[in-house]
């Protein structure tokens, strides 16, 4: 509340305490020179009242006692009057002095204190402005006089102002406000009022003592501090992160909304009520572990701990916190900001996982493709060797060995190629279903009588393009891993439906994309898998099985060529209660494609075409040669692509083949038959590799119109299938007459070979 005055009327300000002083001892010694002239006219009336009797009676002390008793009372009271008037003097001197000291110290209180004082008459003139007035809103005395105090208020605040200065009048009593005030550069200070009132002698409101306290600031700092819990408060409970506060004992005294989404509580008091160390944490010595950094007064960052939601589900959180001291500097209690990694951990791992079998996939390839070339000359000169033996002979069973050992290693080195997603794929539009109504037969045999088989095949389901001879792999690779997993019997369920994967499961998924798919589910109710065999289940080489019991490339076999496939293979598995495949394959908006004709078999394998044979490794260049020659053909012979150049270039007839190997040093062989295209363009081309290759073979299906021999190889195998791609369009002339000259030779079968 502020002071009210009217307007145009003078300002009464208090005198100085010196002035003051000054006046007031004026006028005590005019009153004191006027007590002693009175006094002194009294004493001299009386006694010239006294004398003639003191005459008559003759002087003396004995005149004096014959005075009248009156007058000697007379005389009495005014040697009193005169000794009170000057004690009265003295007296009222003394106060008069304890007042302007009094007034002093109220005026250096005035002056030096903070608060604005005011003093003002029930009418609201102005009677005193302590001199805070111009400290604290920037106007002067004369200022404040020529001023109505009313212009200085806000207009918002004005009528309460107004109100409350009536009120003061007619309760004499005034109640504590707040309002605006103009400064005089302008701005708006706010003030907290309160006003005490001074009754006169009879009780009745006289003035109004008005103590203003500029608050702006702490108006500014409430209103900021406002603001900022607001923030803080919008920031925690709007954080994606769970943040919370807990004591030393793990008792819970905040949490955000993050938390308890996180911990799957529907309520805030649950969560609560529930306490950290034993409700919360999956092992209470993490727990444990976190005060103890904390006592010694130190922040942990980044510190990952395994949680336990409502449901009882397992999550990995990572959490950052710091200790908050009370007054005494001993830690009361420890905020936390704490983050769910339990996802990013997931696709981490499976991160790492399609790495490594990326990894191993490429490892892999490579000790394929050099042990293909290895295995090639061995099976060869194997073959080679047996015609010059007598069956029945040890050496002859011998070598037998050899080659059936030698077959095994291809048949691992293709397993390890399909495994690297390196294999030459023939994919066509297929229905799954038809794929396994004509499996049915065949999969009891091969899982035995004592597990029931049931197809559960979706009519529904679209079209998918892929290899049937590889998902036929697939199939039967899952079966058997699915028999092994029941050794005493059980129920292997093979389903197809259609499936639509979207970005969540993407996300969830590591190597999976979002689409359309077909998914084939191999379940069984074997013995099931715990999550450490799982994270390693298609890695090559890895089984559970006995030694000598498997090879540990059956899944990996799997993994690789539905990869190869563009598709995605996950595993659900728990211990005891099975185990469930399911193999996601595009699905294709393609009519099933109608069964290819037979390629026949070439009734003359011999030949005398002239063959440019291209490889760089020696032993299986040799070997190739020899049996390209003992069937009759012209063969040149080049270790690289710069080599056969050369030949070709010297050569003055024509050359009918160029079988080259795909990859080699230089020139690879893509490279090298356009090159001699021009020069040959009759020129037929067959390659040799290992693996596939994007020279020949874009995503491992082989271009149109391209020729591919597998290696490791045989005899029989290289010259057919160099009499087929010769015979591609019409057989030669050459081949024509040799036709009509010779009988059908098998080459391989010289000298009883079996090969």
């Amino acid at each position: 509340m502020n002071e009210k005055k009217n307007k145009g009327a003078p300002v009464r300000n208090i005198p100085s305490p010196t002035d003051h002083f000054r006046k007031m001892e004026r006028r005590e010694w005019w009153l004191w020179s006027a007590a002693v002239t009175v006094t002194l006219l009294l004493t001299g009336g009386l006694v010239s009242f006294l004398l003639p009797s003191l005459r008559e009676g003759g002087g003396g002390n004995q005149s004096l006692i014959l005075l009248p008793e009156v007058e000697r009372c007379l005389l009495g009271l005014v040697l009193i009057f005169d000794i009170y008037t000057l004690y009265q003097q003295l007296q009222i001197h003394r106060i008069r002095r304890e007042l302007i000291e009094r007034e002093e110290i109220f005026r250096l209180i005035s002056e030096s204190a903070a608060d604005l004082i005011a003093v003002v008459d029930m009418q609201g003139n102005r009677i005193y402005n302590s001199l805070s007035y111009e400290k604290v809103l920037g106007y002067t005395e004369e200022e404040l006089r020529n001023s109505s105090s009313f212009e200085q208020i806000h207009p918002g605040d004005r009528e309460r102002v107004k109100e409350a200065a009536q009120e003061a009048r007619v309760t004499g009593v005034g109640r504590p406000m707040e309002y605006r005030i103009r400064h005089k550069d302008g701005t708006w200070r706010t003030m907290e009022s309160t006003a005490s009132v001074i009754r006169n002698s009879k009780g009745e409101p006289e003035k109004l003592v008005i103590v203003n306290r500029d608050v702006t600031e702490r108006k500014r700092s409430a209103v900021a501090l406002w603001r900022s819990e607001a923030s803080f408060r919008t920031v925690v409970e709007d954080a994606p992160y769970g943040i919370f506060r807990a004591n030393l004992t793990g008792k819970l005294l905040m949490v955000n909304p993050a938390l308890e989404k996180m911990l799957g509580y529907k309520s805030q008091q649950e969560l609560l009520e529930t306490s950290l160390s034993i409700g919360i944490y999956r092992y209470p010595a993490e727990h444990q572990k976190m005060i103890e950094i904390v006592l010694r007064d130190q922040p942990f960052k980044e510190v990952e701990v395994e949680w336990k939601k409502k449901d009882g589900a397992y999550i990995t959180v990572r959490c950052s916190g710091w200790p908050v001291k009370d007054d005494s500097g001993v830690v009361a209690y420890v905020e936390v900001f704490a983050e769910d990694v339990s996802e990013r951990r997931v696709l981490e791992r499976q991160l790492r996982m399609a790495q490594k079998m990326e990894a191993v996939g490429r490892l892999s390839g490579g000790i394929a493709h050099d042990f293909n070339n290895l295995l090639g000359v061995i099976i060869g000169y194997i073959q080679v060797i047996k015609r010059t033996l007598v069956p029945g002979q040890p050496s002859f069973e011998y070598a037998e060995e050899i080659e059936k050992a030698s077959q095994r290693a291809v048949a691992l080195t293709r397993q390890l190629l399909a495994f690297s997603r390196q294999q030459v794929l023939e994919p066509v539009v297929l229905n799954l279903n038809t794929l396994m109504t004509d499996m049915e037969k065949m999969l009891p045999r091969l899982i035995g009588e004592d597990i029931h088989l049931d197809l559960i095949l979706d009519p529904s389901i679209g079209q998918v393009q892929a290899d049937p001879g590889q998902i036929e792999q697939v199939v039967m690779n899952l079966a058997v891993n699915a028999r092994d997993a029941m050794p005493d019997g059980g129920n292997l369920t093979i389903q197809t439906a259609n499936a639509e994967l979207d970005a969540a499961f993407a996300r969830e998924h590591q190597g999976s994309n979002p689409g359309r798919y077909v998914k084939l589910a191999v379940t069984d109710t074997g013995t099931g898998m715990d999550p450490e065999v799982q994270a390693q289940i298609f890695e090559p080489f890895f089984t559970t099985k006995d030694r000598d019991k498997g090879t540990g490339l059956g899944l990996a076999t799997v993994y690789g060529v539905v990869k190869q496939s563009h598709g995605y293979i996950a595993v659900e598995s728990e211990i005891g209660k099975g185990s469930s495949f399911n193999v996601y394959l595009p699905r294709v908006e393609q009519p099933v494609a109608a069964p290819s004709e037979s390629v026949p078999v070439p009734v003359v394998v011999r030949g005398s075409e002239t063959v440019l044979l291209v490889e760089d490794a020696e032993p299986l260049r040799k070997l190739a040669q020899m049996f390209l020659k003992d069937n009759g053909y012209q063969v040149l012979t080049a270790a690289d692509g710069q080599e056969a150049q050369h030949l070709a270039s010297q050569h003055s007839g024509l050359i009918h083949l160029l079988l080259t190997d795909v990859v080699m040093p230089g020139i690879n062989g893509r490279v090298l038959s356009e090159r001699l295209a021009s020069r040959h363009p009759a020129m037929k081309v067959l390659y040799m590799s290992g693996y596939t290759d994007n020279f020949i073979a874009g995503h491992g299906v082989l271009e149109e119109g391209m020729h591919l021999l597998h290696k490791p190889f045989t005899e029989e195998a290289l010259i057919r299938k160099v009499r087929e791609v010769l015979d591609a369009g019409g057989p030669t002339k050459e081949a024509e007459t040799l036709a009509s000259v010779e009988s059908p030779v098998l080459a391989g079968h010289d000298g009883g070979s079996n090969s």
